[in-house]
């Protein structure tokens, strides 16, 4: 098996094993110093590292900043910049990053220090979005020299890459398409995978379009000589891990390629990869070098460009944003797929156009030419990888990644940008309701972003929206205009229509509970047509929102979530133990001293039929000190029958469950998600399971079994749920379940701290989901 640049490299990760463990026990005992930063790039100062640099020195914060440079000129242009430069590999430079809070790479760990970044908090900026396979989910990443991809070198070589992917504490990306795939490679947590946009890509949108095209070319022309007013072709292959480049024309090409150019008054800018291999020195007045040692970032030129061919860089999707057309030329499609893999069918990337030779694509440059008869149709090719590979175009992709790094740290967001606007949608239950997370979103939107204009979808007149807010009938014009609209949408359950967002609006999927029983794709009786219904649905949202890591990875796998997952806790519990409920008591015209409350989940075969318990049958067992609230689930709202009796206060049309669990003394449930919800309070829980067999085989089944982790009795007749309830408070009784109970909250509640709704809010002001105008 051959020797490639990736077999070397990794066999240099593998003899430095002993330098790794050193340095995590060095950063095991080296306190880290809040507020500091250590910067380091394979690019030099440039690109996304300078980015973010640039950003902190205009808040003032470049005391705050270190650069590990590798040679006297790029330690020249850090200081430029006015940070600290010191020599990467130097003592100076471990001892500053064991010391630093955020370590910032763009590449992997040897841009800064492989053997400083334990407990840090490590920023990777990457250097681009993906269509080839990278690291982890590349075979020509799994090798070493002489041994190649021998067992077991894939296994030893992907614990590695998994161990450093856990470190990346943030990795900002440019779309909700991207964000999987760079988790996938770098063995990252899905959750540190944020499309806050790329640094690196700023200056894609900076200024009117005239001004980047001007600031383009002048940049160009200064790298390359002057282009004498003709339109401009940018060939930029990328690398092939140390083999020759197939895309270097021959002689016989090159000839038509320069015949090409003269009929049609252009220039060909060639950009090899960097660690291109193969032979580039044909010049002329047509054909232009476009040397990286010259011009390091390829991004500040592409507005100059009028055409680009290229074959698997990623330089395609930026080049996107620009509206040109582009061409794929790919010689070696067949053996680079095998070698290397790509994460999507190459037509399906290319629109079903790949040119092998460079005849065809010369031709293909014609088709597309300005006036030309295909170039309409190259166009909304571009528009559309434009669409799906940059979801943040407003050129403040450094600042998100600033403000998010402080997030994490609890230091206070220091962006200099002026107060959030814009228009948020929210949407409870279909509009049913005024409720559950939508609603303590909306309340700590309100207290934040005052100047923020809040629609709420509702489904019919006499459904009360919070004050300041405005209600938009469903279906009605002035829904149908809000929602589309908006900047923000917040729901909590499946979008009904065939509505789709626009790229730059944002979707928060809070969902409506940690799911015991199985759900969408979970489900048995999952079909085609329900597995296409659910991809339809997740492809929506922009983020989705979990309670707890259970939640998290059940959520995931039961609507096959793609886009990043924010495990931050509910918002919709932060009044549950926050509040007393003494006005929720006062409100019901509660007057006992005990409340307990029965909240049952829905039954998919027995929609409108009874509550498997008789709440008034308990109620009269458990005597005068206690009131029954019997709450039917969101979905029965109208069809089941009401409860209604001394003391047994039907409460299924009261707007928030939430309200009612901080009241509740004792929950009644049986597999309804109310169960995690209620247990951040501590108190009691009875879990009533008359048909648990039944609801295993035919109905919906569990994700586990509710018996060995319950924190409170399983019961199946009115009697014995009337029992437990009177003896819950016994404290013999609490001290049966006081460790199950333990273990519950520490799985299910550590994120119900009455703080949800500000990490929400905070999350989705730092990546920008409202604009700041």
């Amino acid at each position: 098996m051959p020797d490639t640049a990736f077999a070397r490299r990794n066999a240099e990760k593998v003899l430095w094993l002993p330098q790794y463990v050193l340095g995590d026990l060095v950063t095991r005992v080296v306190p880290r110093r809040p507020g500091t930063w250590v910067v380091g790039s394979a690019y030099g100062v440039h690109d996304g590292a300078r980015a973010l640099v640039e950003e902190l020195v205009e808040r003032g914060r470049a005391a705050e900043v270190t650069w590990l440079a590798r040679t006297p000129q790029e330690a020249a242009d850090a200081r430029a910049l006015g940070v600290r430069a010191l020599r990467h590999g130097s003592l100076a430079a471990f001892r500053a990053a064991t010391r630093a809070a955020v370590v910032v790479l763009t590449h992997g760990y040897g841009d800064a220090s492989r053997f400083g970044t334990g407990g840090a908090l490590v920023v990777q900026l990457w250097h681009g979005s993906p269509l080839k396979r990278m690291h982890l989910d590349s075979p020509a990443a799994m090798r070493l020299p002489l041994l190649g991809d021998a067992p077991p070198v894939p296994a030893l070589l992907g614990a590695m890459y998994r161990r450093g992917g856990a470190r990346i504490g943030l990795l900002p990306v440019s779309s909700p398409t991207v964000a999987p795939l760079m988790a996938s490679a770098l063995g990252a947590d899905p959750e540190r995978v944020e499309v806050l946009g790329e640094p690196r890509a700023d200056v894609l949108f900076r200024g009117t379009e005239q001004e980047r095209r001007d600031a383009a070319r002048a940049r160009l022309e200064a790298s390359v000589g002057d282009l004498g007013g003709r339109r401009v072709v940018l060939l930029a292959p990328t690398w092939r891990d140390g083999a020759a480049d197939p895309v270097v024309p021959t002689p016989a090409e090159w000839a038509a390629v320069e015949s090409w150019l003269a009929a049609h008054d252009a220039v060909l800018v060639v950009r090899p990869h960097p660690l291109a291999v193969g032979d580039w020195s044909h010049r002329s007045d047509a054909v232009r070098l476009l040397d990286s040692a010259l011009e390091p970032e390829v991004m500040r030129v592409l507005w100059a460009t009028d055409a680009v061919v290229s074959d698997y860089s990623s330089v395609v999707l930026d080049a996107a944003v620009t509206g040109v057309p582009l061409v794929f030329l790919a010689p070696d499609l067949e053996d680079y797929t095998r070698r290397h893999g790509l994460y999507e069918p190459y037509a399906a990337t290319t629109g079903g156009r790949v040119e092998r030779t460079w005849a065809q694509a010369l031709d293909r440059l014609s088709d597309t030419w300005v006036g030309a008869p295909g170039r309409d149709e190259a166009l909304r090719h571009t528009r559309a990888l434009a669409d799906r590979y940059h979801q943040r175009r407003d050129g403040r992709a450094a600042a998100r990644v600033v403000d998010r790094v402080d997030a994490l740290l609890g230091r206070p967001a220091t962006s200099p940008v002026g107060p959030v606007r814009g228009t948020a949608f929210f949407e409870s239950f279909h509009g049913r309701n005024v409720s559950c997370n939508p609603a303590a979103i909306d309340r700590e939107l309100a207290r934040v972003a005052p100047a923020v204009q809040r629609y709420w979808s509702v489904s019919r007149d006499d459904v009360e929206v919070p004050a300041g807010a405005t209600a938009v009938r469903v279906g009605s014009p002035e829904w149908l205009a809000a929602r589309d609209r908006a900047d923000l949408l917040v729901l909590n359950d499946w979008i009904e229509d065939g509505w789709r967002p626009r790229r730059e609006q944002f979707v928060l999927q809070t969902w409506h509970g940690t799911p015991l029983k199985r759900i969408a794709l979970g489900r048995r009786d999952r079909t085609p047509r329900l597995f296409a219904a659910v991809v339809k649905q997740s492809t929506r949202w922009s983020a989705m929102l979990a309670q707890n890591p259970f939640a998290a990875r059940a959520l995931r796998r039961s609507y096959a979530v793609a886009r990043p997952m924010w495990t931050l806790g509910y918002p919709r519990n932060d009044v549950v133990v926050t509040s007393s409920g003494e006005d929720v008591r006062a409100r019901l015209g509660v007057t006992t001293p005990r409340v307990v409350l029965y909240a049952p989940t829905w039954r998919d075969d027995a929609l409108d039929g009874p509550d498997p318990l008789d709440a008034v049958a308990l109620a009269d067992r458990l005597g005068p000190g206690w009131t029954v609230l019997a709450r039917g689930h969101a979905r029965t709202l109208g069809l089941r029958a009401e409860v209604g009796a001394d003391r047994v206060l039907d409460v299924t049309g009261y707007p928030d469950v939430s309200d009612l669990l901080a009241l509740a003394d004792v929950l009644v449930t049986d597999y309804s998600s109310v169960m995690f919800d209620f247990s951040a309070t501590g108190r009691p829980m009875v879990f009533h399971v008359a048909d648990a067999e039944h609801y295993e085989r035919e109905v919906r089944g569990f994700a586990w079994d509710l018996g060995e982790r319950a924190p409170g009795p399983l019961v199946r007749s009115v009697e014995e749920v009337a029992d437990a309830v009177d003896r819950a408070d016994d404290p013999d009784e609490r001290a049966r379940w006081a460790e199950r109970y333990a273990r519950w909250r520490a799985d299910f509640n550590a994120l119900d701290d009455g703080h949800a709704a500000e990490r929400v809010v905070r999350r989705l002001l730092d990546v920008g989901a409202l604009p700041r105008r």
